[in-house]
C-alpha cells in the first residue's frame, strides 16, 4: 500500500507540474451489495449467498486532469454486506443473517473523459475495516485490518455536479479461533451524487 501511495503522488506531482486542472468535492450515495462465501473450511455449517442489501456512502473525492485523462482519489465511509442462507450440517436446519460491514473505503481511480461531459474509469481500492457483524455477533476481529479490491465505473459531470455508477469486487478472508476459516467476496454497485467546492 506504501509503494502504490508515493507512486500516485509522483503522478500527481508529474500533473500539476504539467498544469493540470485540479477539482475537489464531496460526494454521498447508497449501493446494492452481497457476498458470496468461498472455500469454507469449518464442519459444521453450509453457506450460500441468500440476497443483496442495501448500503449507503459517504466523503470526497480530488481530481487531476491533464488534457482527457484524470486521476480521481478517494475517501469514502461506506456501509455494505449482504444475506446468507446458514445450513447446519448436523441438523439440517436453515436461516438467513445479514453480514454487515462498516468501511474506510480509499480508491485511486484512472479515466478518459469524452463527450465534454461523461467519463469512464478503473482503479484498485484498498478498503480498512472498521467494523463487521454477522446477525447479532461482532466478527471484524476475525478479518485482516485492510483489503484490496478493484472498481469500474463511468460518471457525468453537469456544471460543478457529478453523477457516478461503479462496481467494487473486494474479498476479505475470515478466520476465527476455532479454526473455522473462509472467503468472503464482497460486490457492490454503487450510485454516487457529488458536488465539486473547488474546480469545474
Amino acid at each position: 500500500m506504501k509503494k502504490t501511495f508515493f507512486c500516485f503522488l509522483f503522478l500527481l506531482g508529474v500533473m500539476v507540474q504539467a498544469q493540470a486542472q485540479f477539482a475537489l468535492g464531496l460526494k454521498a450515495g447508497i449501493s446494492s451489495s452481497s457476498v458470496d462465501i468461498k472455500n469454507a473450511s469449518s464442519n459444521t455449517a453450509q453457506f450460500k449467498d441468500e440476497d443483496n442489501i442495501t448500503g449507503f456512502h459517504a466523503g470526497a473525492f480530488a481530481r487531476v486532469q491533464l488534457g482527457g485523462f484524470f486521476v480521481q482519489p478517494e475517501g469514502v465511509f461506506s456501509a455494505s454486506g449482504g444475506k446468507v442462507e446458514i445450513q447446519e450440517a448436523v441438523s439440517g436446519d436453515k436461516k438467513v443473517e445479514e453480514m454487515g460491514f462498516s468501511h474506510l473505503d480509499v480508491p485511486v481511480l484512472v479515466g478518459y473523459n469524452f463527450l465534454k461531459v461523461a467519463r469512464l474509469y478503473a482503479g484498485p481500492v484498498a478498503s480498512i475495516l472498521v467494523s463487521s457483524d454477522f446477525g447479532d455477533e461482532k466478527i471484524d476481529q476475525y478479518f485482516d485490518s485492510a483489503d484490496w479490491g478493484y472498481q469500474v465505473g463511468a460518471g457525468l459531470d453537469i456544471s460543478r455536479l457529478t453523477l457516478d455508477v461503479r462496481y467494487e469486487r473486494l474479498t476479505r478472508t475470515y478466520a476465527d479461533d476455532a479454526a473455522n476459516k473462509f472467503d468472503v467476496a464482497g460486490k457492490q454497485i454503487i450510485f454516487s451524487l457529488g458536488y465539486k467546492l473547488i474546480g469545474n
